[in-house]
């Protein structure tokens, strides 16, 4: 007798609420095993990879990529054992979510499934996903240039995205990959197979219903599939278009810059905002709004800690970097003024015994700031070693959600951009962030010398309400005391 399962949105970490589908490994009849990963779900921070909690076959898919599904919904079904549709949707109908996120939240056999009688009323589940061959065909001239290539069997490829390919007959080779780890995702394919049309039309340059120039057919005009698909939305003629593309074939570019000549008005494209986009902007808002900041700068002079810096990683063989240093000095200035280290609630100021640090890494289409534990008993070393560690895997999607909360002060450094200052927007719940620019050559004067020296602007923001300008003054002359004595830090 088969067996159905539900496969649930999987709740990653306590304050995870939902997530955003953004890519399915596997398609619909296929063989899946424990422990497989089957779905990309980009929560507010990360992008993880949901794993099977059942061995059986991927019967029915229900979350679709680029859809929003809270903790417990319902992604898909996996059947043990022979079933039909019938029971399939009986199934899906019965479906209860489970608000603790069970990968698995509950299965039963087809056959009592089936039985519409013993159906709960459920909440609307969204629609399975459109097979790939609902979708049309390229046209020839881009199926012969796209199935050109070497064995592509070799080329990182979701499951999904490989299947669309061979519909397609696409060589993966001529597919630029988007997805993680460099790996060519489904909506990279339909892209290239001109089955999706990324970008939106300017709605005024739409708007209007009247032929553009030629009204001659150019059904004939040799051009790519979302160029022609992108040309029909924007009511522009193929013949007017000047081709730039391989082999004399109109493309998606032409057809933009067609559009903004025929219309006078620049074509835009627009691109839904990421999981992590939101919560970065509801987050920074909310900083902004809430928190009375204000800033406090300083120059620093950091001569002595390059040469420092310089020994450490030429002669003992280490790879510390500037910001390492920052990190340990800001970890003994907040052990010297630990009103700093705190956090503002309605009822009371929280003070915290240890400095647990984040650091903000820019990734795709974001910043996340990973969280360095306790770093007042660690050496430099061991610094750059886990802020090394920590960035990479920021960077590649990988963090846990309890590698990124928690932290108790911020710094932020755009110094490698060349910035000479810069504020920085606090990190909630937190109290005050460090901004770091770059470090420059500057006469600055010795006594009755002028000499140069290579200066360093931090700028520290502070919420008021736990934090006076004093005690922010007190903290940037401990910070500027160990990062120009660096030695200091060591002892």
């Amino acid at each position: 007798m088969s067996k159905l399962h539900a496969l649930t949105v999987p709740k990653w970490g306590m304050s995870m609420e939902e997530g955003e589908i953004t890519e399915w490994r596997v398609a619909v009849g296929d063989k899946i095993a424990v422990g497989d990963e089957l779905v990309d779900i980009e929560t507010s921070k990360i992008v993880n990879a949901a794993e099977s909690p059942v061995a059986g076959t991927l019967v029915r898919i229900v979350g679709e990529v680029g859809q929003t599904l809270q903790v417990g919904m319902l992604m898909g079904v996996v059947a043990t054992g022979d079933t039909d549709e019938a029971a399939i949707d009986a199934f899906i109908a019965a479906f209860v979510p489970d608000a603790a996120g069970s990968a698995l939240a509950q299965g039963s056999n087809a056959s009592a499934a089936a039985k519409p009688a013993a159906a709960p009323e459920a909440p609307a589940q969204p629609a399975p996903v459109a097979t790939p061959s609902a979708a049309p065909a390229a046209a020839p001239a881009a199926a012969s240039a796209l199935s050109e290539g070497p064995d592509d069997s070799v080329v990182n490829a979701s499951a999904v995205a490989r299947r669309i390919a061979k519909a397609h007959n696409i060589n993966l080779h001529n597919v630029a990959p988007t997805g993680r780890n460099g790996r060519v995702s489904k909506r990279d394919v339909e892209q290239a197979a001109g089955i999706r049309v990324l970008a939106k039309a300017n709605p005024v340059a739409a708007a209007s219903n009247e032929p553009q120039h030629s009204t001659a057919d150019d059904s004939q005009v040799p051009s790519t599939p979302v160029a022609r698909r992108l040309a029909r939305s924007l009511n522009i003629n193929l013949n007017d278009v000047k081709p730039t593309g391989r082999r004399g074939r109109v493309s998606k570019e032409d057809v933009e810059k067609a559009a903004v000549n025929a219309t006078g008005m620049a074509y835009y494209r627009e691109e839904k905002l990421s999981g992590m986009r939101k919560t970065i902007a509801a987050r920074l808002s909310e900083s902004k709004q809430s928190i009375p900041h204000y800033r406090v700068s300083v120059d620093i002079e950091i001569d002595s800690l390059l040469q420092q810096r310089a020994y450490m990683n030429g002669t003992l063989g280490h790879k510390i970097s500037v910001n390492d240093f920052v990190i340990k000095a800001s970890a003994s200035a907040l052990a010297q003024v630990p009103e700093v280290n705190v956090q503002y609630t309605q009822d009371c100021i929280r003070q915290f015994d240890q400095a647990d640090i984040s650091m903000a890494v820019a990734v795709k289409g974001g910043l996340i700031t990973p969280v360095i534990r306790n770093v007042g008993v660690m050496s430099l070393p061991q610094i750059a070693e886990e802020s090394r560690d920590l960035a990479t895997r920021a960077q590649s999607g990988s963090l846990t959600v309890d590698e990124f909360s928690g932290g108790t002060f911020s710094i932020s450094n755009l110094g490698m951009f060349g910035v000479d200052q810069f504020d920085a927007i606090i990190n909630l719940p937190q109290a005050a962030i460090l901004a770091i620019a770059a470090g420059v050559k500057k006469p600055v004067v010795h006594g009755d010398t002028i000499v140069a020296a290579t200066v360093m602007r931090v700028s520290l923001s502070a919420d008021h309400r736990a934090i006076d300008g004093a005690v922010a003054a007190r903290f940037l002359q401990s910070l500027k005391g160990f990062l120009e004595n660096p030695a200091s830090m060591l002892l």
